[in-house]
């Protein structure tokens, strides 16, 4: 140091390197278990697209194909299959190639028993069954083995399912697809009258199986029975002059009587409680449709309409036919997915995708001189639409292992590519403007459209409220541009069923409460319109993200959601553009994007920049290193808050450039990589004003940081620093 200058620059401080966020990765999907010579690798969606994978024309119109690229075939997932019994002489199509597929190592019974009902297998049984829940089941799981199977009387036939490596457990209804799922005719046989004690409990059944790997059956998918023909949802109410059970809201009131009370069937028990029970464990419940072309779904689909608290538990799904309005893009992927068929979602719009349910070749079963033979055959029906779904979302679970299941949910939902054809103001299909992009707004014909697996592997589409991202010690990537567009348009809707609903309330004298003498309709009426209230109240209309949990979320995305964002632990970078302000109150905030809000670090760390090393994690979007982070509004660093700044070259050096004011008070980190040449000035921080100084650095205070000495100054709406004293040399 040459003679005098220590005087000049007394007193130094020194600083040390900011902590850093331990080194996450994003946890690796296990190997897609195929045949030998399978041509589908992985980033080449392309490649996937087998004879065996274009026998179910819904693989391509979900693209599927791209969760296989991405290395999401279904592997230890649980699928939990409720249906007319899975036949067990499917054994390739159960089977692992760890087991050369001799044995059914996938496919598991889940066995049940209840009121009239004994003990009974998950399996396929001839003396009571159908092939229906083969079908299903193989939509659902069965192997990609690549063997052009024959069938009597047929060609190559062999299909795989949507989730061909996950692990299927099957419950079954001890009935066919006949049976009756409603409000019974006077001459339904016994084979169309559902045991309701029984099939409550093959949902509780399947909902606790102890499952081979130990992890839960997150999802159950159910497309068993038919719609009696006692009932129908083409509208809310019975309309004036139609049969008493007509209506869905009608239908329902079956569904409300409490257990112990006899129902209109006669039956003291519902067994659709048992699916309610299953899903308030948090288990995803789905229910098909139904096929009748009504304006609305059956009502166990329409569940969360009538009992909101099971939004986000609970969904269901309508159908396309791919062969109908489905177009492609010049890389032979789905752009269109097709045209919506069945009935439609109606009021269960919220909680309702429509998925391939046309000409649907899967795994059956055909009784041959008495004895049971594995066959293979094309259906059609919302039947086939669920399974599509249910696997497709079974697919976005293992994408993101650390999603809570309403969370992978709303990511399906959110992803939805829009099909051929919406509704007019009279309820008539009319072409889609819009087909082919991502749903914005669910649509009462459509829902939230087709489920997009090319979409749903990028992480959310939008967030309908507070979405809490615990990303527990992994790193992972969202590129989807992710907006708050339908939970804003939900609260202009709840806006206008809250204005009715107070009007009826009016109207019937309800304002205060039921009166004693109130009817069990207009009991059920009040129920429903309570609870639809209490969810309205406690809706958040505007999305918001917090970042919990190790490991670093990189967002690559045009962001336009309202609500806040705070990073709590671990890092959230900003590689795209983020709309609303960011609090940092743990962990850190990076990236080299820009923030278009204000943002304030009352504990935790900023830290502008992407790195070269961040970057190269970046593999779905083009992304490169880059050092500044720019603010539209202001930046406050506050007491318990960090500025880290990692300077590794005289030209090379991060940096917040903020368009609002700086408000400083917290402590400053340098991580100094390079050389550096005494007289350079560094600008790390610019905004419209400052205020303030950071902890220990006035005005002019030297500070020793990786052996280089700097002056810091906040002259001109700038933190600057002046290079002193470089490394000796």
């Amino acid at each position: 140091m040459r003679a005098g200058l220590t005087a000049a620059l007394t007193p130094i401080v020194v600083l040390g390197v900011v902590a850093q966020p331990a080194r996450a990765e994003v946890a690796a999907p296990l190997p897609i278990t195929s045949y030998e010579g399978d041509p589908g690798r992985l980033g080449d969606p392309a490649s996937w697209r087998t004879p065996e994978f274009n026998r179910d024309p819904g693989l391509l119109s979900m693209g599927a194909e791209f969760a296989y690229a991405a290395g999401y075939s279904g592997t230890g997932m649980n699928i939990g299959v409720i249906d007319s019994g899975v036949f067990a002489g499917h054994v390739r199509e159960h089977g692992s190639l760890a087991t050369d597929y001799a044995t059914g190592d996938r496919y598991f019974s889940v066995e049940a028993a209840g009121g009239d009902t004994g003990p009974t297998p998950g399996f396929y049984d001839p003396a009571f069954n159908d092939s229906h829940g083969t079908h299903v089941s193989g939509t659902v799981g069965a192997s990609r083995d690549g063997v052009g199977q024959t069938q009597p009387g047929g060609p190559a036939a062999n299909m795989h399912g949507v989730a061909f490596n996950s692990n299927v457990y099957a419950g079954n209804t001890h009935k066919t697809d006949g049976v009756l799922y409603g409000l019974l005719p006077a001459t339904a046989t016994p084979a169309q009258r559902p045991d309701n004690a029984y099939l409550g409990n093959v949902y509780r059944a399947v909902n606790s199986a102890q499952t081979k790997n130990g992890q839960p059956v997150r999802i159950i998918t159910s497309s068993w029975g038919s719609q009696p023909n006692t009932e129908n949802y083409n509208t809310y109410d019975t309309p004036p002059g139609s049969p008493a059970g007509f209506g869905l809201n009608t239908a329902w009131r079956l569904w409300s009587t409490p257990d112990g009370v006899v129902d209109a069937n006669g039956s003291t028990v519902r067994w659709l409680n048992g699916a309610i029970e299953a899903g308030r464990t948090g288990t995803i419940i789905q229910f098909t449709a139904g096929n009748s072309g009504y304006v609305n779904p059956s009502p166990r689909g329409a569940a969360p309409y009538f009992m909101p608290e099971l939004e986000g538990r609970w969904y269901t799904t309508s159908g396309i036919n791919p062969s109908i309005g489905r177009t492609l893009n010049p890389d032979g992927s789905v752009l269109v997915p097709g045209q919506q068929a069945f009935n439609q979602c109606g009021v269960a719009k919220w909680s309702c995708v429509t998925a391939p349910s046309n000409g649907i070749n899967s795994t059956t079963v055909s009784v041959v001189n008495g004895v049971p033979e594995a066959r293979y055959g094309s259906s059609s029906g919302t039947s086939m639409a669920g399974p599509h779904s249910a696997a497709a979302l079974a697919l976005i679970m293992q994408r993101f292992p650390y999603m809570t299941n309403e969370q992978a949910l709303y990511t399906m939902f959110t992803t939805g590519r829009q099909n051929s054809t919406i509704n007019d103001a009279a309820g008539s299909a009319v072409p889609n403007p819009t087909r082919g992009q991502i749903v914005q707004v669910p649509d009462s014909r459509n829902g939230w459209h087709t489920v997009s697996l090319r979409e749903a592997m990028k992480g959310p589409g939008q967030f309908l409220g507070p979405f809490v991202a615990n990303l527990q010690g992994q790193d992972d990537v969202w590129s989807n541009d992710i907006s708050d567009v339908a939970i804003r348009a939900r609260q202009q809707e709840d806006v206008a069923e809250a204005a009715a609903w107070q009007a009826t309330k009016a109207a019937k004298g309800w304002t205060n409460g039921l009166p004693a003498d109130a009817s069990d309709v207009d009991k059920s009426d009040y129920a429903i319109g309570v609870r639809r209230e209490q969810a309205r109240n406690a809706r958040v209309y505007e999305g918001s993200l917090t970042k919990r949990g190790g490991g670093t979320l990189f967002l690559t995305g045009a962001n336009t959601w309202h609500g806040t964002s705070t990073v709590q632990a671990g890092k959230m970078s900003i590689v795209g553009s983020h709309a609303s302000t960011i609090d940092v109150v743990g962990g850190v905030l990076g990236g080299s994007g820009s923030v278009a809000g204000g943002i304030d670090v009352t504990g935790g760390v900023l830290q502008p920049g992407l790195s070269s090393d961040e970057a190269a994690r970046i593999t779905d979007v083009p992304a490169t290193a880059g050092n500044v982070l720019a603010v539209g509004g202001d930046v406050t660093i506050g007491r318990a808050g960090r500025l880290a700044v990692t300077i590794s070259g005289q030209h090379d050096y991060t940096s917040v450039r903020a368009a609002g004011a700086l408000a400083l008070a917290g402590e400053l980190d340098l991580d100094v990589r390079g050389r550096l040449t005494p007289g350079t000035v560094l600008t790390i921080m610019s905004g419209s004003s400052i205020s303030g100084s950071f902890h220990a650095l006035p005005e002019n205070r030297v500070l020793n940081a990786g052996g280089h000495l700097f002056r810091v100054s906040y002259r001109n709406n700038s933190v600057t620093l002046t290079v002193l004293r470089g490394l000796p040399g």
